[in-house]
């Protein structure tokens, strides 16, 4: 597998993911915060947590464009591009999976849910900031 490079055509859309990935993950920071006060049973973060997540998907959605952009201009490589693109896509469905069903209820699902949304997004970072 190749790393994350950089040339003229990919400069712009490579910086563009970095910062969508930052907001994607400070966005999933802000929801386990909240998601731990709840957990405590401070009722009063449940405002807080709902309202989150949309902003978590907002984040999510962008950080999928921003790869989208940055696999294209790489010439719709196979490799990192792609591969960043498609755990942009997966965290992306996941967040919306994870949400419905704390929504609904089934919190035994949610939370572990939560965790490896966490995770993908993490590989999706670590995926955007690999040194050729």
């Amino acid at each position: 597998m190749d790393r994350a490079t950089t040339t003229p055509d990919t400069a712009g859309p490579l910086r563009a993911l970095r910062v969508a990935v930052l907001l994607h993950l400070a966005a999933l920071l802000w929801e386990g915060s909240t998601a731990g006060q709840l957990v405590t049973f401070n009722t009063d973060a449940l405002a807080p947590h709902y309202y989150g997540a949309f902003g978590t998907h907002a984040a999510a959605g962008l950080q999928a464009v921003a790869a989208f952009w940055y696999w294209r201009r790489s010439g719709g490589a196979a490799g990192t591009p792609r591969l960043v693109l498609l755990v942009s896509l997966l965290a992306l469905v996941l967040g919306f999976a994870q949400a419905a069903l704390g929504s609904y209820g089934l919190i035994q699902v949610h939370v572990p849910l939560a965790l490896t949304l966490t995770g993908v997004a993490v590989w999706s970072a670590v995926l955007a900031w690999r040194r050729p």
